[in-house]
């Protein structure tokens, strides 16, 4: 007898926990600030750390992947996606008939307002005052709203670890000398600078270079409302799977989420209260018989 009370306790103390548990969650929900994160004055978009990608300057030795790899810890895995353990990722893009080639290199997008951290309950996501979109892995309630928001599919669960995490690239904000892979890079395809700089130098390229890049523009200037990885190819965007926006800043696309977000948590305490209050009925029928 004394052994199926300690089981009956156990229960009831473990469906306690668990709605102590929904309630935390809505409260973290509740009172969480969607708005980006800064820990100083916020600088003005063309004053942001930015990287130009020039994909026609793009040798595909994938230097940059190594320093990544290196600076960051990652360890090695041949992967053709980012992954908790590829923050960045050169591919190449080959038309069907062969007439067109080109590399692109796969990373976080660090968008001017992005979509991530405006979908995230708990600001484990959020945007520094110098551009940068980082993590907070002592906020991350493992939700992943962020990969569902994010266009480029930036952030990605590492599941190997013991308590798994989102991983994407942050740009290096730590390091002294900037991204380790614009460092790296021997063709300079890859520039680091404030964005504003950056555009300018991209424009310079096509004015002198007439017809050499794709529409004569450079993704990520607007698109999304903006992005601090400026990108110029001599084929089509899409083709090299750069997602076809307009100016609309991400975060209107998804705000619809994250308005949800206390309507999920208040399901999930009401769920765990039922739970617990049928069990508890089932405990007090049960010793009612017996008596």
């Amino acid at each position: 007898m004394e052994n199926e009370h300690t089981q009956k306790l156990s229960r009831r103390e473990f469906l306690k926990l668990i709605g102590a548990a929904a309630s935390g969650l809505l409260m973290a929900a509740a009172t969480a600030n969607p708005s980006f994160a800064s820990s100083g004055e916020e600088l003005p978009p063309e004053e942001h750390w930015a990287m130009l990608y020039d994909a026609t300057k793009c040798s595909g030795c994938r230097e940059c992947e190594v320093a990544c790899k290196s600076y960051n810890k990652l360890s090695e895995e041949d992967v053709d996606d980012l992954s908790g353990n590829t923050f960045t990722l050169i591919k190449l893009y080959q038309s069907e008939d062969g007439s067109q080639k080109s590399f692109r290199k796969f990373q976080c997008m660090h968008c001017v307002e992005p979509a991530c951290a405006a979908s995230c309950p708990v600001s484990a996501l959020h945007k520094i005052e110098n551009g940068p979109v980082i993590y907070d892995s002592y906020k991350c309630i493992g939700c992943r709203y962020c990969m569902q928001a994010c266009a480029f599919g930036a952030p990605r669960y590492d599941w190997s670890l013991a308590y798994p995490l989102i991983r994407k690239c942050e740009m290096c904000y730590h390091r002294e000398n900037g991204p380790a892979c614009a460092e790296i890079c021997p063709k300079q395809a890859l520039m680091f600078g404030k964005r504003g700089d950056l555009i300018e130098i991209a424009k310079a390229r096509i004015a002198v270079n007439a017809g050499k890049y794709f529409e004569d523009r450079v993704y990520g200037e607007f698109e999304g409302g903006g992005t601090s990885i400026l990108i110029l190819s001599a084929v089509p965007f899409e083709a090299i799977g750069l997602p076809a926006l307009d100016p609309k800043p991400l975060p209107d696309r998804t705000r619809w989420a994250l308005n949800i977000v206390p309507a999920i948590f208040f399901g999930v305490g009401g769920a765990m209260a039922a739970v617990y209050r049928s069990s508890k009925k089932s405990d007090k029928e049960a010793e009612e018989k017996k008596a």
